[in-house]
């Protein structure tokens, strides 16, 4: 196995008839060990489904068939494919960078995220586009997420390169 699980308690079982139809790509703003310990308090109510931390090393916290909590609530999204009154968390699947908001991703770090992306499109018949990968702030407005280092088409683009 490539990665650790490490149990959140903060996810829904299954995704209440929904299924994972897009990915959402996330910044930490901290350490991958200040993440771990806040994804498995209770009282932070938040999760998602992988991190990768900044040496490649990747974590998940949440089973892709059960509901993480990382996108939060919908505010004032630019997102085209977002359902009207469906919590996005249930049909997507959140993944965390190691990072801060203007730091770029280590190349290991994008290598493994892309590759990840590139498995989950696989395993849940997601097209690999720019619709289907977003940065969190599409969602939520009122967050940078996932920051000015993360170029979210590059991972798209690196994704497409590993999935030949």
């Amino acid at each position: 196995m490539f990665y650790e699980f490490i149990k959140s308690p903060n996810f829904w079982k299954g995704r209440r008839g929904f299924k994972p139809e897009a990915i959402v790509i996330h910044i930490t703003e901290g350490t991958a060990s200040s993440t771990i310990d806040w994804f498995t308090r209770i009282e932070s109510q938040v999760s998602s489904h992988y991190l990768i931390d900044r040496s490649g090393k990747v974590y998940q916290f949440v089973k892709e068939e059960d509901t993480a909590w990382h996108a939060g609530k919908v505010v004032q999204a630019s997102w085209k494919l977002l359902k009207q009154g469906v919590n996005p968390n249930l049909y997507t699947i959140g993944i965390e960078l190691e990072g801060f908001d203007d730091q770029k991703p280590t190349f290991i770090q994008a290598l493994m995220t892309s590759a990840i992306i590139s498995i989950i499109c696989q395993r849940w018949k997601i097209p690999l586009d720019d619709q289907h990968i977003i940065p969190h702030r599409w969602i939520r407005r009122d967050k940078k997420c996932p920051g000015k280092g993360i170029d979210v088409k590059a991972l798209v683009y690196l994704a497409k390169i590993i999935n030949v």
